[in-house]
């Protein structure tokens, strides 16, 4: 099956998809294609938190990008940081990650809006994820540049520099106080950063709710005005409605 029929069910709208994608199937296999066929069929569909990164990155290739670099920089930051000690340019840099993630989650929301679907607080922290784990999953990366992400991905655990280990281990008999000194310093330069991550994360997450809680409070108020207009209406129905009988019944006495 050509990548492009893959990708054209995978650019619509979440509801289409389950029918575009048998039809397809059908058509492949009336074509004499069974294995094509087969792999039509085989395909999922996106939950709503994987269909909204796919739609981001169909619409916003270039804030994509800009998320794509930012994970790299801060890939190239922790390596240094191993190096040096210097946990400054991993502040920088997963500022610049966590910026470009909350634009890109901000896109979605957009997006869900649109179609009518209000996303949660759950959602966009799925969302999220999914973005935060393309800096380090190649594969994953590819898909979602594409748009032709199938399943949800999970970030990697804070501070994670790829299994890169600070000393070779058959040197590590080897080492001196001070190098181990050195060694230990960095590791709580790389501990002390991620733990900023962590906390900052952490308000992103607590203004999230706020704002989702805001929203809630409005839509609560909005429809308590409803009902109230509703019962005037209904009271004013019946006011009219008696009205109308008395009317009624003044012309039957007037017969």
């Amino acid at each position: 099956m050509a990548n492009d029929q893959i990708s054209d069910l995978y650019a619509l709208p979440l509801d289409e998809f389950t029918d575009a994608r048998n039809a397809l199937a059908k058509e492949l296999a009336a074509g004499g294609d069974k294995a094509a066929a087969a792999e039509a069929r085989a395909l999922k569909k996106p939950s709503v938190p994987v269909w909204a990164v796919n739609q981001v990155a169909r619409a916003h290739p270039d804030e994509l990008e800009s998320l794509f670099e930012a994970g790299a920089d801060l890939r190239a930051a922790q390596t240094k940081l191993m190096r040096t000690g210097d946990a400054g340019a991993v502040k920088e840099a997963t500022a610049a990650e966590r910026q470009a993630v909350r634009t890109l989650v901000g896109r979605a929301k957009t997006i869900l809006a649109d179609v009518g679907n209000a996303a949660n607080e759950a959602t966009l922290e799925r969302i999220a994820d999914t973005f935060y784990a393309t800096t380090t999953d190649d594969e994953g990366r590819e898909l979602v540049r594409t748009g032709t992400l199938t399943k949800e991905m999970k970030r990697a655990g804070f501070g994670d520099v790829g299994g890169l280990s600070v000393v070779p281990a058959g040197r590590a008999t080897q080492e001196q106080p001070e190098k181990k000194s050195a060694q230990l310093q960095k590791e709580a330069a790389k501990l002390h950063a991620a733990a900023e991550e962590a906390e900052q994360r952490a308000a992103d997450a607590e203004s999230l709710a706020s704002e989702l809680m805001k929203e809630a409070e409005d839509a609560r108020a909005r429809a308590d005005a409803a009902k109230e207009k509703a019962r005037f209406a209904r009271r004013e129905a019946t006011e009219r409605r008696r009205d109308a009988d008395k009317a009624a019944r003044r012309l039957d006495r007037r017969g």
